[in-house]
């Protein structure tokens, strides 16, 4: 059940946001309308697309080492077209034992969009995120989509976007974005469109939330890989889950339209 989410929205969202002219980002979790002139527009074919039929070892790097949890490739599994990457809590050890996988090539400006179910279990944190790691010297530009599954109900959930960059004040949606529906009960489309003026964050085709760089202290223009992770802490995200219980974060597929400047 392969599906893509086609770019006409982005001209509607345009046209409104002329009109509007004026309105501002903020902290709210209302789906903003802000003024955006771009340059330039998001190619309608994807220049990078992965349907996880397998894991391609030249196009991503699975993660061994520590970062937030101790990943394995063992934890980072292709299954039926989809890409499952597990957290699980070891109570023997006391150990976070997570899973991390992303790109070997870099990225700048375009569209990203991923069909993607996070885990039903409370306590563990599922994301998708950008990050010019550059071998530790990078800028550290960052954007995020995180789902924190503690805020996930019968019907209902949240997502939570950010922008951070080494040394700059971050960005962060708080409260987080109500989405109408809980996101581990089935696959929806998330992604974020980066350009030289604006980010904007997507689900299920309609813009939820917008970042634009003037005003604010971070602007992405150092290339980037894309990451995908589980992980878990004892205060933001509540952590850890149920105590030796695989919390499976499920990946679809991947796709990245580049932007074409005029």
């Amino acid at each position: 059940m392969k599906k893509r989410v086609m770019g006409f929205y982005y001209i509607i969202f345009f046209a409104i946001a002329i009109m509007a002219g004026g309105c501002s980002t903020s902290d709210s979790s209302d789906n903003e309308v802000i003024d955006i002139v771009d340059t330039g527009d998001i190619d309608s074919t994807p220049s990078f697309e992965d349907d996880f039929n397998s894991i391609d070892s030249s196009v991503w790097q699975v993660a061994s080492w520590q970062e937030e949890s101790l990943t394995s490739p063992l934890r980072c599994v292709v299954s039926n077209g989809i890409l499952n990457m597990t957290f699980r809590y070891d109570s023997a050890t006391g150990t976070n034992l997570g899973a991390a996988i992303q790109t070997w090539n870099t990225f700048l400006y375009g569209r990203w969009e991923a069909r993607l179910k996070p885990s039903s279990i409370s306590g563990v944190l599922n994301s998708m995120y950008t990050i010019d790691w550059g071998n530790g010297n990078g800028t550290k530009q960052e954007i995020d989509i995180e789902f924190l599954t503690f805020a996930f109900g019968t019907g209902t959930g949240k997502v939570h976007f950010a922008v951070h960059a080494a040394g700059l004040a971050s960005t962060n949606t708080n409260p987080d974005i109500s989405l109408g529906f809980n996101p581990s009960d089935d696959f929806h489309v998330y992604g974020f469109e980066i350009t030289p003026q604006h980010i904007a964050w997507i689900v299920d085709g309609t813009v939820m939330y917008t970042y634009t760089y003037s005003g604010n202290a971070i602007t992405i223009n150092s290339p980037y890989q894309l990451k995908f992770n589980v992980w878990s802490s004892v205060n933001w995200v509540q952590g850890p889950p149920l105590a030796d219980t695989d919390c499976i974060y499920q990946i679809d597929w991947v796709k990245f339209y580049p932007y074409v400047a005029d």
